[in-house]
Order: structure tokens, then sequence, then C-alpha cells
């Protein structure tokens, strides 16, 4: 798992659009997004996040726990991104 997660954090970082810092702490890949409006801007994040994800590892055998935070402000989000099924 940490390895899955060492990995992940490279690959957003690598393609990631937005300005932020990535780093995998505590069973968690943490994205600190700075100068977005969060809210509007939440679900292309996620979206993107999985596209990533699924481009670099499509046949991951653990399931990501992932934190958006807002850099300055008080938004959070935490999501998991399951394992594929299949």
């Amino acid at each position: 798992m940490k390895k899955l997660r060492s990995k992940v954090v490279k690959a957003l970082k690598k393609e990631f659009t937005f300005e932020c810092t990535i780093s995998a702490r505590m069973n968690q890949v943490i994205l600190n997004v700075k100068n977005i409006d969060f809210e509007q801007h939440l679900g292309q994040l996620i979206q993107q996040t999985q596209l990533i994800i699924d481009k670099y590892f499509p046949q991951r055998e653990d399931h990501l726990c992932l934190v958006i935070r807002e850099i300055g402000g008080t938004n959070e989000n935490k999501f998991k991104i399951w394992k594929p099924t299949y």
C-alpha cells in the first residue's frame, strides 16, 4: 500500500494541472490546493485525480484514501477511490 501511495503521488505531481502540493501521510494521499474557488472546482479536482490514478494504475490492488484541502482556508474534502472489481 505504501508503495502504491508513493507512485500515486509521483503520477499526480507529474500530471495534475491545479496549483498544489501533493504528499502521502497516514495512509492518505493529500492534495493541498491553493488559489482556487474550492467549492466551484472541487468536482474538477476529484475528476482529474480519478482520471490520473486510473490511467497510471488501472490494475491496483488497494483502495486509495485522498484528502483535498484548501491552503489558507477551512475547506477540506475526503474521498476514497476503490480498487477495480474486475
